[in-house]
C-alpha cells in the first residue's frame, strides 16, 4: 500500500501521532498553576496549559512500528493543524466542600505544519 491509497482516517491518525511526537519532543510554552483557585472555586494543583503555535515540524527518514499502524510509506506529505484543543483531566477530589483538581493539562495547537518525508509505518502484533 502506498501513500496514494492510504485511507483518510489513517492520515489523521498519522498527523495526530506526529503532533504528539512534537508535544513530547519540546517546543512548548508551559504555564504552571500551583494551588491557584479558579473562578468556580476549584483549587488547581500542578495544572499545566501548553500552547504550541506557528511551528513547522519535519520528520524524515524514520520508521514507526506498532499495533494498529498500516503498512505503508509516506513520501513528501505536508499536514497542517490549524487549531486543536485537548484537555487531559487529572484527578478531582472534594474534601469538606472544597474541590481540588490535580494535574489537569490543557493542550492547544495552532497553525502547526508537519512535513513528512520517507517515513515507513508498519503494524506489528
Amino acid at each position: 500500500m502506498d501513500d496514494r491509497t492510504m485511507r483518510p482516517l489513517s492520515r489523521k491518525l498519522v498527523a495526530t501521532l506526529l503532533v504528539s511526537v512534537l508535544l513530547i519532543g519540546g517546543g512548548t510554552t508551559v504555564a504552571l498553576a500551583d494551588g491557584q483557585s479558579s473562578d468556580d472555586g476549584v483549587h488547581e494543583i500542578g495544572s499545566q496549559e501548553i500552547t504550541i503555535s506557528d511551528a513547522t515540524i519535519t520528520i524524515e527518514d524514520t520508521q514507526l512500528k506498532g499495533p494498529g499502524l498500516p503498512n505503508t510509506t509516506i513520501q513528501d506529505q505536508t499536514y497542517t493543524v490549524e487549531e486543536s484543543q485537548t484537555t487531559i483531566d487529572g484527578l478531582t477530589v472534594s474534601i469538606n466542600g472544597e474541590t481540588y483538581e490535580i494535574c489537569r493539562i490543557d493542550i492547544t495547537v495552532q497553525d502547526v505544519g508537519v512535513t513528512v518525508d520517507d517515513v515507513q509505518l508498519s503494524g506489528s502484533s
